[in-house]
């Protein structure tokens, strides 16, 4: 498990943390392996956009497949959503954002797949409150594409390369991203911290 304390920082900073080589290599290929038995076992599923009755599946936005990682999971699954329980905790002491769980599915992009620019936290539902995604893609090249794109409040972008190991978290209501078209599998684990409903 890595020191989330940089994250941390970042998040408090800037909003976003990118982190190469962040997290141990040995974990992060243990957990690709755990997503390709899930794979074996047909759980991956096509993803849809929109929630609760308004969701649907719609490839010239989202073509990426996913699963839920609901139990039983594979025990390096097991220990990542272990990890993401240490850093929920750690964010909530150091920035007080009360987040209350995380929700994480792995999401496989097969050779053309992208998803085009989007915000993570829903229209009508702000729950959604911090973003954390894990790479699992060895040996990983440039023109492999597949970049992760994050629009920055100065209009600039962060470009990220999806390499094994590379965490990236981000306050999920606050930056709209994409998926570039991938020229070969693609992996992550994607999580979304969510604070506690809001009485009305």
């Amino acid at each position: 498990m890595p020191d989330f304390t940089p994250a941390v920082a970042a998040i408090h900073q800037k909003g976003y943390f990118i982190g190469e080589q962040f997290w141990p290599a040995s974990e992060a290929l243990a957990m690709a392996e755990a997503c390709q038995a899930l794979k074996l076992q047909s759980r991956f599923r096509p993803a849809c956009i929109g929630r609760a009755q308004s969701k649907q599946r719609h490839t010239a936005i989202r073509s990426d497949l996913i699963c839920w990682l609901d139990e039983p999971l594979p025990a390096p699954l097991r220990h990542y959503l272990d990890a993401l329980e240490t850093y929920r905790q750690h964010v909530n002491r150091e920035l007080l954002l009360g987040l209350d769980h995380v929700e994480v599915h792995a999401a496989y992009y097969p050779p053309g797949a992208h998803y085009d620019k989007h915000l993570d936290r829903h229209r009508d539902d702000d729950a959604r409150t911090l973003t954390a995604i894990l790479y699992l893609n060895p040996d990983w090249q440039h023109s492999d594409g597949g970049l992760l794109e994050i629009d920055l409040p100065d209009g600039s972008q962060a470009r990220v390369e999806p390499r094994l190991g590379t965490f990236v978290s981000f306050l999920s209501a606050e930056f709209v991203h994409a998926v570039q078209p991938t020229q070969r599998d693609r992996l992550a684990l994607t999580g979304w911290y969510r604070r506690r409903g809001r009485p009305f």
